[in-house]
């Protein structure tokens, strides 16, 4: 999904323009005169693609990857930089002048890993041989930083100027990792997650 905030000025020189063009001068007498108007208005928007088609693929990893880390040993956290899997999104053919660029993140299926909103839950449940306990994180990789606030809300904010280069205008990369929120078993782990970018 791209939100793009509407010109109405623009929006409106667009429509009186489709119905200049779609309908010739008619002049008439004394005679009533009823017409039917139909015009579609398109605001141009940039396109949104995800690396792989919006597939990412993590490797196998073994349980032993969830063993608390560091000294003395703690358990690993959500806002943790541990470094991860790297994807990127990629804006192309914008035609407007943009200034600011917003990613939000969020479960398909609006559920979070248990104690965790900032955690992306997996949907493959045991039952179907999935690990249990075992989420996603995702990173951006400008920031290093959780794309999920403590409350569940994301907004990832790229500000764009004359000195961005072209690459970091069209180009916005991130990384995954692995996140424990409990005892994990092994299994499966797979996550759906929706990527919303609105810019101004």
């Amino acid at each position: 999904m791209i939100n793009h905030p509407v010109n109405m000025n623009k929006t409106l020189l667009r429509l009186l323009t489709v119905l200049a063009v779609g309908f010739p001068f008619v002049t008439c007498a004394e005679n009533d005169l009823n017409m039917n108007i139909q015009a579609n208005i398109l605001e141009t928007t940039c396109q949104l693609t995800v690396q792989n088609g919006g597939a990412i693929h993590l490797p196998t990893v073994s349980v032993n990857y969830f063993d608390d880390r560091g000294s003395p040993p703690a358990p690993i956290l959500p806002t943790d930089q541990l470094g991860g899997y790297p994807f990127s999104v990629t804006l192309s053919e914008c035609t407007d002048v943009i200034e600011n660029v917003h990613f939000s993140f969020a479960p398909q299926s609006g559920n979070f890993a248990p104690g965790s909103k900032q955690v992306f839950i997996s949907e493959t449940d045991g039952a179907a041989d999935g690990a249990d306990n075992v989420g996603l994180v995702i990173f951006s990789q400008e920031y290093n930083t959780n794309v999920l606030e403590t409350d569940g809300s994301s907004d990832v904010n790229f500000p764009i100027n004359a000195a961005t280069p072209v690459a970091e205008k069209t180009d916005y990369h991130f990384y995954t990792r692995y996140q424990n929120t409990g005892a994990v078993s092994a299994g499966r782990v797979t996550s759906k997650v929706l990527v919303s970018v609105s810019y101004e």
